[in-house]
This record gives structure tokens, sequence and C-alpha cells, in this order.
């Protein structure tokens, strides 16, 4: 759609003469996913007069460009499920816009990761996974769940294909055959989705899982959780030789973190912490100096920062 008007004068000066627009596709890229969703709302924005320019090239008041990118959008218009496709790719885009977005950044964001990326793909499962498959199920279970398993599939019928590909469904008054066949590729395209995401998640990684204990919130709500995963990782850093001051230094920061849990992490303040109104290491080093009692020694904010 993008390519049909751009760098073409006289066939922007067309379409804005037939449709009285000024408003013109987007340029699409494949592998920048942050970018889908602008584009799929303009899509949809100008689709109405696109149809409209479409129609007049066909009655041939308006010359036939020849090209390409006219034949793939021709090509289009004689789907009468693209629209409600577009509908759902914008669905899935908006899962994915707010994760991308906030993890563009230079913060200390780690901890909340494994969170973020644990619901986002609970987001997609809970379109087509049956409920009980979900419950209570892990972050590592995210990672190894088999999505393609037809067992663990909704019916059709209950598949959320999201509102906007619902309305046109409706409005259109499809066969039930060609719904059906829409909905099971739908589907398809999300358990291609968590199957991507599966193969190239970093939560299939202890230590990214593992920092969640630094989490204020987290640290909150289950200090003991936390006390066993930080122990995890400096165990980690250990075996790896990564860890300066080697075991008295691992000591010292479970001490440290312990004294930590057991005091200051029971204010409010941990509770109603929001990732990205203050940054994570200033937030947890207004409340640390007490607890680096052991001045040759680091302190576990500054260790865990630096790895």
């Amino acid at each position: 759609m993008h390519t049909l008007f751009h760098n073409v004068p006289a066939r922007r000066e067309d379409y804005t003469a037939m449709t009285k627009s000024t408003v013109f596709p987007l340029s699409f890229c494949g592998h920048r996913w942050l970018e889908n969703q602008p584009v799929i709302e303009r899509a949809l924005e100008v689709w109405p007069s696109l149809t409209q320019y479409m129609d007049a090239v066909r009655r041939k008041q308006l010359p036939n460009p020849g090209t390409a990118s006219f034949d793939t959008v021709q090509e289009a218009m004689n789907d009468t499920l693209i629209v409600a496709k577009l509908h759902f790719s914008l669905t899935v885009a908006r899962l994915f816009s707010p994760f991308l977005k906030r993890y563009q950044t230079d913060e200390p964001v780690m901890p909340f990761l494994s969170n973020d990326l644990a619901e986002l793909i609970k987001s997609l499962l809970r379109r087509f996974i049956k409920r009980d498959v979900l419950q209570d199920i892990t972050t590592l279970q995210l990672t190894k769940l088999d999505e393609a398993d037809k067992k663990n599939w909704l019916q059709q019928k209950d598949i959320d294909i999201g509102l906007g590909a619902e309305s046109v469904l409706k409005s259109r008054k499809m066969v039930e055959l060609r719904v059906l066949e829409f909905k099971r590729d739908c589907i398809q395209g999300l358990s291609n989705i968590v199957r991507k995401m599966q193969e190239k998640s970093p939560l299939r990684y202890a230590t990214v899982r593992q920092l969640a204990c630094l989490d204020p919130s987290v640290m909150f709500r289950d200090p003991d959780k936390c006390k066993r995963q930080m122990k995890c990782l400096v165990q980690t850093f250990l075996q790896d030789k990564q860890l300066t001051g080697g075991v008295f230094a691992g000591d010292v920061i479970l001490q440290q973190f312990e004294a930590f849990l057991s005091v200051e992490c029971r204010s409010e303040e941990f509770l109603t912490f929001t990732p990205m109104q203050k940054r994570l290491d200033i937030f947890l080093s207004s409340f640390i100096g007490a607890f680096c009692f052991l001045p040759e020694a680091p302190d576990f904010i500054s260790w865990t920062g630096h790895c």
C-alpha cells in the first residue's frame, strides 16, 4: 500500500483528487515489530479511500499504474477477509507494543523482565489455549508448553481474535465455514508467534528468572522467595568465577540482602513502586546504606547492578 504511492506525485495527486484525502499508508518493515501497530492502524484508516481509488481505476476513471504494488493491493481487495485479517494483526501488535517500548531503555529493568515477558506470552496463549492448561503454570513451564497440541486448544468458536475482527465478521455475514477457517488460521498464527518466543525467550535462563528478587513489589509480597533466588544467583556467579571476593563476598551479599528484606522492604513504597517512573537502582540505594556493613565486600545492589 505504501509502495503504491511512494515517490509518485502524479498518482498521489489522482488519489487525493478522487478521495479528498491527504492521508497515505505508512511504510511497513517486517522485522521492526514496534512499528507494526501504527502501520496497521493507518492501513485500516485509509482502506475506504484506497477502495474508492481502486474502483476508479477499475472503471478507468484513473490510469492503471500497472505495477506490482498495484497488483498486490488489487489481490488483497478481492479477499473478503482482508479487513478482518488487518484487525486481527492489530490486536496482536497492540499486545506487543507496550512491552517493546518499555524495554527500549538504558535503565536497569532486568528484574521486571521475567514477569512482563511471561505475562505477554500468557496473554497470547489465553486467546486460544484452554484455561485449565494455563492455571498455576510456572514461568519456566511457559517456555516448554506445547502450544501446537490441539488437545489444549479452545473450540474455534471460543477463540479470541479481537473485537475488531469479530465485528467485521458479523457485519459481513460470512459463511460459517469461512469464519471457522479464518479462526483456524488465527490460531496457527498465534501458535507460531508463541513458538518463536519460546525458542528465543530469555525466560529459559535461570538468571533472568531469579533477578526478579530485586523487584520491590516481589520483595514486599514474598521475601522468602527473594532470598532463595538471591542465593541461587550468588551460587551461579561463584560457579562461573564471576564474583570478586569469592565465597566470602557471596556470604556478605546474602547477609546484607536478608537483613534488607527483614526491615526495609516492608515499606509501602516497595509495594507501590512503579517501574520506569523511578530508576530501580536509585530507589533501592536510598534504603540500603545501613546494611553495607563490610566495606571490603560489595553490597548486593551494586553487585547485581554490575552483573
